[in-house]
């Protein structure tokens, strides 16, 4: 069982929050959700330790109290003559929060953090061997073959997911009026 991120973009213009209409990377990326939320920080699926823990930028804030009546009114269900759930936007269920561009672009993504996962035993040796990071890992496995191993990335690496955003959301403006907001599912 995996933790999906849901995620929109406001932008702040005349005295007011506007939901900008953007199609956001929203890939499963845990030590993104671990910067952005404390989500899924240093553990995977069943507690299994993943590396170091992250400092998120805050714990959950919950929905901005000020966001754009756009997205307000996105986030209303609405339900057709049968009572079905049309045309909404879903956040998830748990962990809702918000966080600035400039609060994006003032996190240190080049500090190296600690990864650790269960790899085939040949990657294991390679890495032993040349230093050549695994691209694929598991927090665990049961099967026959594989060995724990830690090495060390930038954040950049393993938090793919926040270059990304940052790129795509720096069209909206001033980063302090630019803002994410979103939320979590398992």
């Amino acid at each position: 069982m995996g933790t999906d991120i849901h995620i929109v973009a406001e932008f702040y213009k005349n005295d007011c929050w506007h939901l900008a209409e953007l199609e956001l990377t929203h890939d499963r990326n845990y030590r993104a959700f671990a910067i952005l939320a404390d989500v899924r920080n240093g553990y995977g699926f069943a507690g299994f330790s993943t590396g170091d823990v992250l400092t998120p930028i805050s714990e959950p804030r919950g929905l901005p109290d000020d966001m754009s009546p756009e997205l307000r009114a996105k986030l209303e269900p609405k339900t057709d003559a049968e009572d079905n759930a049309v045309d909404g936007l879903y956040l998830g269920d748990h962990s809702f929060s918000w966080v600035t561009l400039k609060e994006l672009l003032d996190y240190d993504l080049d500090v190296p953090v600690t990864v650790g996962g269960y790899v085939t035993e040949e990657t294991a040796r390679r890495y032993r061997e040349t230093g050549e990071t695994p691209n694929t890992w598991a927090a665990w496995t049961p099967q026959p073959g594989f060995e724990r191993i830690e090495w060390q990335k930038p954040i950049r690496q393993m938090a793919s997911l926040i270059p990304r955003l940052i790129e795509e959301i720096s069209i909206l403006g001033d980063p302090q009026n630019v803002r994410l907001v979103f939320g979590f599912d398992d």
